[in-house]
This record gives structure tokens, sequence and C-alpha cells, in this order.
């Protein structure tokens, strides 16, 4: 899969550069995440956010979008008095294909809706200094809704939220309850694009 997600970045990185009716350019930013269902509230852990993106309008106003981005997902809980000096940490690499329809509701204004698949890259995991060793699936299948705000017409400013719509692991102790089926990754990055 990941040899797989690394054939599509080179089929797409010349459409970038050579294609007229695309566009192509490059993100960076941090992501707050958290795992739902892991009993703290969040998100309380920041990550990288980075990649790279292409785009073709299809009418005046509405446009595709199409990236392959590094994110840093997981959950995170500091040591302190009021939580009995206990830590927990949970980091997540994933490889994410992101396809989105744009709508160009403003001169500076963007909303994008879509989804995306992650592919797991590796996880780490520990509590209490102790490592943990709760296996992630393979995937995260997302669904994502954000808004651009447009600086100039090379920069852009990305605020979007994602949450997994398959649980990418189950609970500690297997158990589920009608939709609740396991635990979700959620993040709410916050990124600049730059239009090439």
């Amino acid at each position: 899969m990941k040899i797989g997600i690394a054939l599509l970045f080179l089929l797409v990185t010349p459409l970038v550069f050579f294609a007229q009716d695309f566009n192509g350019g490059l993100l960076f930013g941090i992501a707050g995440t958290e795992i739902s269902g892991d009993r703290l509230e969040g998100p309380n852990k920041a990550g990288i956010y980075a990649g790279g993106f292409v785009n073709r309008y299809f009418t005046e106003k509405s446009s595709f979008q199409m990236e392959l981005d590094f994110i840093q997902k997981g959950s995170r809980l500091n040591p302190d008095s009021t939580n009995g000096f206990s830590s927990y940490l949970l980091r997540v690499n994933y490889a994410e294909l992101i396809l989105h329809y744009k709508w160009d509701f403003h001169p500076m204004f963007t909303f994008e809706v879509g989804p995306s698949l992650g592919v797991l890259i590796n996880s780490y995991e520990e509590a209490d200094y102790q490592l943990l060793d709760n296996p992630f699936e393979w995937y995260d299948l997302s669904a994502n809704f954000g808004l651009f705000y447009h600086l100039n017409q090379r920069w852009s400013f990305n605020i979007r939220y994602s949450n997994s719509v398959l649980p990418v692991r189950p609970h500690s102790q297997g158990q589920t309850y009608k939709l609740n089926k396991g635990q979700y990754n959620e993040v709410l990055s916050f990124t600049f694009h730059y239009l090439l």
C-alpha cells in the first residue's frame, strides 16, 4: 500500500508542472488531534501536517482537489496534580490521500468537503512511561470539511475538521455500543497552502 501511494504521487507530480488545466502546490501546518473513545478530552496533542496538492476547476467556482499528506495524529495526557501525575502518549503517523470538492462562495473564501484515506506508517503508545501494544488498523477512512481564507493569489490559510468514519482500533476491552464500534481519529488542522 505504501508503494502504491508513492507511485500515485509520482504519477500526479508531472500533472502539477505540465498540465495546463491543473494547479498544484505545497501545504504545511499543525494539527490538534485526539482519539475519541480514550476518555481524554481533546484535542490534546499537536502534530505535523504537511504535503502537496493538485486541483482542477470544472466550473468558474467549483473544483476538485487531491492531496497527499503526512499527518501526525494521536492523544496525550500530561502529568499534573489533577490527574495523580498520570501520563499518556499516543503518536500515530499516517500518509493520507484526500479528495475534496471545493466551492468558491466568496472571492476570499472557499468551502471544502470530502473523504480521505490514511495509511498507517507507524504508531507509538505509552502510559505512565510503560510501552503498550494495542495495534491499529492499517487504514483510516475519514470524512472532512473545511474553509480556506485566501491571503493573496498564491497563499491560502485552511482550517479543516476530520473524523474517522470507521474505527481505527477496538476499545481496549472490545466493547461496542450502537454506532460506537471502537476508537476514532479526530483532527482539527490549521495549514498554509502555497500555489506553485
